[in-house]
């Protein structure tokens, strides 16, 4: 299927969002230092990969990229408290540089000044966006709170009551069901496997977020299943890649589940091929009835002959084959791109981790429909 013509908008405004997320998770004094490889030393200006770098080159690469989405989507002058327009990127940039050269007792001002300065962006960005186009809008929304998930969380924040940056939050009920719902309004911008498997991997982060043994010490786990989402969403990797050969003979589970959902489906096809067979028989070799020759003579007038009617068919037979392979294949995806931990005290985690993603792994493509 071709990508739609805004596609490359849609996919800046999904990473607009991924990176607002992720400057503000940079900057935060306390925030989130994901794991990362390091050079044996730096002598003679050896050339690092990403994940090689220091944590001061990731934020002011992430800073980077933000100013340079932001101006390609045009949310990068506002305006501020009826002052001239300014390039609130660049402004960002500038604060964080303060906060990175301010001393302790001056750090919690610069924090919020330049916390102030990314809500702002974001406020705007969403206005424009809203105006601009809804899929835009929802991809900028999907991007930042995908990030945030691991950009904003402080393991440990209280959460009874939540706060703003506690897991319960981030991935409570309420979040989830709305990512996977902008994931369903833009499934035509991926591959047809990644929104319902992005929405059963949300599900199973619900569910060890929920758990408070489960959710110990998962950051880094974290850390990976957003590399992961982001790898799917970003850079277009074909999620049935990740699929380990033999993977549907293991989880024989999932084709299994596919048939059970469509039995209706597959017992209508049944009987229609039944009565087709019949039809393309009588047509064949023809009757002496007087009424069957009527019937013959009229379906002929129609346009529908055994070549038509085995046409009509076939397509039908390849739809219900596709489908039952999009739906088998949806759980082994999720279970192929889920980087959760194991579940602590189970007998098998990893079975665990794989039920929990069947069972709420959902169809995106009602939820595409909701405004």
């Amino acid at each position: 299927m071709a990508a739609p013509e805004d596609s490359a908008e849609v996919l800046s405004a999904l990473r607009l969002g991924w990176y607002v997320a992720e400057v503000r998770g940079r900057n935060r004094p306390g925030g989130p230092v994901p794991p990362a490889e390091s050079l044996p030393d730096r002598y003679g200006h050896v050339l690092p990969l990403r994940m090689e770098r220091t944590p001061e080159e990731l934020r002011i690469e992430a800073q980077v990229v933000l100013h340079k989405l932001a101006g390609d989507l045009g949310v990068d002058t506002i305006t501020v408290d009826g002052q001239p327009r300014r390039d609130q990127a660049d402004y960002i940039d500038q604060q964080a540089k303060a906060l990175a050269e301010a001393d302790p007792s001056a750090a919690p001002d610069a924090w919020q000044a330049l916390a102030l300065g990314i809500f702002q962006l974001d406020s705007h960005t969403q206005d424009f966006l809203s105006a601009q186009s809804g899929t835009q809008s929802a991809a900028y929304q999907l991007g930042r709170g995908l990030a945030e998930v691991y950009w904003a969380l402080d393991p440990s924040a209280r959460c009874d009551p939540p706060a703003a940056d506690c897991w319960v939050f981030l991935l409570g009920p309420q979040r989830c069901n709305e990512l996977a719902r902008l994931a369903g309004r833009l499934s035509g911008y991926f591959n047809p496997y990644c929104c319902p498997a992005l929405a059963g991997t949300l599900r199973l982060w619900q569910s060890v977020a929920g758990d408070p043994q489960w959710r110990a010490g998962a950051q880094d786990c974290l850390y990976q299943q957003l590399r992961r989402w982001y790898e799917l969403l970003i850079l277009g990797q074909d999620p049935s890649t990740l699929i380990k050969p033999y993977a549907v003979f293991q989880n024989w589970h999932a084709p299994f589940r596919a048939l059970r959902a469509l039995w209706m489906q597959l017992v209508t096809a049944a009987v229609s091929l039944a009565l087709v067979i019949a039809l393309i028989t009588l047509i064949v070799s023809g009757s002496g009835n007087a009424f069957l020759k009527a019937l013959f003579g009229v379906l002929g007038v129609a346009g529908l002959s055994a070549a038509t009617v085995q046409a009509g068919l076939k397509n039908t037979a390849q739809g219900l084959l596709t489908r039952l392979r999009q739906d088998a294949y949806t759980d082994l995806v999720a279970v192929a791109i889920a980087e959760a931990p194991d579940k602590p005290g189970a007998r098998s985690p990893s079975s665990v981790m794989t039920e929990e993603i069947r069972k709420r792994t959902l169809t995106t493509t009602a939820d595409a429909a909701v405004p």
